[in-house]
């Protein structure tokens, strides 16, 4: 039997993969493809999502592979929300230490480095869909208006525990009026347009923040 060096093996799977993909490819036993997984990640090669998702990232096909490709395999219905989508459009200088990810609900939700995962419903995908920005690979996101308004929507549903705003001082308010797709979020979000009025984002504020202390 010739022997296959990790490296040459790896060089044969896809940048993104699944512990299935491996028992398909190398026609391996679900076991051994795991025990082959942990050689992989121990040496660096292989780089796991985490969680329950069984998803890995090939480090030697692409030493810099983006985990987005890799949730997007775990989860392909995901959008990107909130402030990495505002800091994207320059509205914060705000630096999250999670990525926003909304996922279906029935998901299945597991601690991920780097992103915090939260479901939202079917319809909530529906009425946000005019407001989402497709890409080819990775994960898709709402455009900025769309996260602004989502977030002052949650922050104002006392249902949900963990929403939360930008302190007024660290969004620009002026830039999310004069974007062209503001007035249609905030509507279909059940939203007026005092929303993104200084007054009326500041009293949404207070009362988000009165609610979420401790």
């Amino acid at each position: 039997m010739s022997y296959t060096s990790a490296t040459q093996r790896l060089l044969q799977i896809p940048e993104v993969f699944t512990g299935s993909d491996l028992t398909i490819l190398c026609g391996w036993t679900s076991a051994i493809a795991s025990s082959y997984l942990a050689q992989w990640r121990k040496a660096g090669l292989v780089r796991s999502l985490g969680g329950r998702s069984d998803v890995h990232m090939n480090l030697v096909r692409n030493r810099h592979v983006h985990p987005d490709l890799a949730l997007r395999r775990a989860f392909p219905h995901a959008l990107k929300v909130g402030v990495d989508v505002l800091r994207d459009a320059g509205w914060t200088t705000q630096i999250p230490t999670l990525t926003e990810v909304a996922v279906p609900t029935g998901s299945s939700l597991y601690t991920l480095s780097g992103y915090a995962l939260g479901t939202r419903t079917a319809i909530w995908f529906q009425v946000v869909a005019p407001g989402i920005t497709q890409v080819a690979q990775g994960i898709s996101s709402l455009q900025p208006a769309w996260a602004l308004a989502d977030m002052l929507a949650r922050a104002q549903d006392r249902r949900i525990r963990h929403a939360w705003l930008l302190d007024p001082e660290d969004i620009d308010l002026h830039a999310a009026r004069q974007d062209k797709d503001s007035a249609l979020a905030l509507q279909a979000l059940g939203l007026g347009v005092k929303a993104l009025q200084d007054a009326g984002y500041e009293e949404a504020y207070s009362t988000w923040f009165n609610r979420a202390k401790p």
